[in-house]
């Protein structure tokens, strides 16, 4: 289906861009903003005495873990878009370019 797409030639001939890496900051940043919004929700709450301080660790911890996962799962999926993107430049790029053609 992709060699269909006349478009795979350009796309496999750039190099992994800065635009990847900044998508990637750009994600970092704002789960890193929601994070500590929700802290400061979670805080607030446990201040007015709307949840105790057992649920308050069991939710931050929750809030955390969940931060944590966001990010490994972005940047893992960063590394393998690039390292696909450096195995189809290196081993088919010739191949696909003929065949497109």
């Amino acid at each position: 289906m992709l060699l269909k797409n006349k478009k795979i030639t350009g796309i496999l001939n750039s190099a992994p861009s800065q635009g990847v890496q900044f998508a990637n900051t750009d994600f970092s940043e704002s789960n890193l903003v929601r994070l500590k919004s929700i802290l400061s929700f979670f805080s607030y709450l446990n201040m007015k005495g709307e949840i105790s301080d057992e649920s308050l660790e069991a939710l931050v911890r929750y809030a955390c873990s969940i931060f944590i996962e966001n990010e490994v799962e972005a940047r893992v999926q960063d590394a393998i878009e690039q390292r696909l993107i450096i195995f189809l430049q290196s081993k088919f790029s010739s191949v696909l370019d003929k065949y497109v053609s």
